[in-house]
């Protein structure tokens, strides 16, 4: 383990997985936020919408853990969308106090518009790795994801 010249542990940013991965993270998401400003849609927005293009009718907190957000976040974010007309919201028949989620024709037709998006902000982001490079990589993260949910679980 690397120290500092006091003897204390040390672990700089450009050594830290953890600073890299969401340093990454968030400047994919600062250049998807300029392609979806076009259309008014926050990142939060993308990604509720993500989960709803391929399974629709999920309650609040199936989107809050399927997206990994606070309930809150994302009942700001529903409540915009629905303002915007891109989802509704139905009863659901098990349970009245809950809501299930669908998408509008609105929402189901902004999925043509901003999957390209995405896709050129992926192409931006892996333009210099090779096919292989970008294999590895996706392993390893789906590694370091795998790992980090392991953890997670336990100490919950």
């Amino acid at each position: 383990m690397d120290t500092d010249n006091k003897g204390e542990p040390a672990l700089p940013s450009s050594e830290s997985i953890g600073f890299l991965i969401r340093d990454s993270t968030l400047l994919l998401q600062k250049l998807l936020r300029t392609y979806l400003a076009v259309h008014d849609i926050s990142t939060a927005q993308w990604f509720l919408l993500r989960v709803l293009w391929e399974e629709e009718g999920l309650s609040q907190r199936e989107l809050s853990e399927r997206v990994n957000t606070t309930e809150p976040t994302t009942q700001s974010a529903l409540l915009r969308m629905e303002r915007q007309g891109i989802i509704r919201r139905a009863k659901n028949p098990d349970d009245r106090r809950a809501n299930r989620i669908y998408l509008t024709p609105k929402g189901r037709k902004l999925e043509a518009k901003l999957i390209p998006y995405a896709i050129e902000v992926v192409n931006v982001a892996a333009q210099s790795l090779s096919v292989d490079e970008l294999a590895t990589l996706k392993r390893l993260i789906n590694r370091v994801r795998s790992n980090l949910l392991e953890a997670t679980k336990k100490a919950d």
